[in-house]
């Protein structure tokens, strides 16, 4: 069954349900969420306005969904920054959906993917992403979105193994092959 939500940015002063959807995802994945548990929890206050922040940004984006209802519920976040250290397009970060929210019947990853899109066109020519190798799930959802494997790989650092770069290709028609 499908639940109702809606997709905003965010802001400052949501730092703290920022923070709380982070740690769940930091428990529930710490490799999706970039970092284990125990460094998520030793973040400052200051850490996570400057996260929550990021849907202010004129170079980044930071997005929740928030399921409809008395008291409203935040059930998934994505965000993106214009670019960073592999290159200047924009790049798709912060990727996290409550379990109970995830799959197609809800479409909350669809419909923040769909708002991060719309942030990234005119921002480059292609939209890039890192998912862990070993996240099938995470890479179907991005292969579905007409996401394609660039070869470039990133070490996770805090972990074993890797993640690896996929781009999809934004208004200006970028060709990823």
């Amino acid at each position: 069954m499908a639940c109702s939500f809606f997709i905003r940015t965010t802001t400052e002063g949501g730092w703290r349900q920022v923070r709380q959807l982070r740690i769940e995802n930091a428990t529930d994945n710490p490799i999706s969420s970039g970092a284990t548990l125990e460094t998520t929890r030793r973040m400052t206050e200051e850490d996570w306005r400057l996260r929550a922040r990021r849907g202010e940004a004129s170079d980044a984006t930071s997005l929740v969904a928030i399921e409809q209802g008395a008291p409203e519920r935040w059930i998934g976040m994505m965000s993106a920054q214009s670019g960073d250290e592999d290159g200047e397009y924009p790049v798709l970060t912060g990727v996290y959906v409550t379990p109970a929210f995830r799959g197609r019947v809800h479409g909350v990853a669809d419909a923040l993917l769909d708002h991060v899109s719309s942030w990234a066109d005119g921002r480059g020519q292609c939209l890039r992403l890192y998912v862990y190798e070993h996240a099938t799930p995470a890479r179907r959802f991005y292969a579905r979105h007409g996401f394609v494997n660039t070869g470039r790989t990133r070490a996770l650092g805090f972990t074993e193994g890797s993640t690896l770069e996929m781009v999809r290709p934004l208004q200006s028609g970028f060709d990823a092959r």
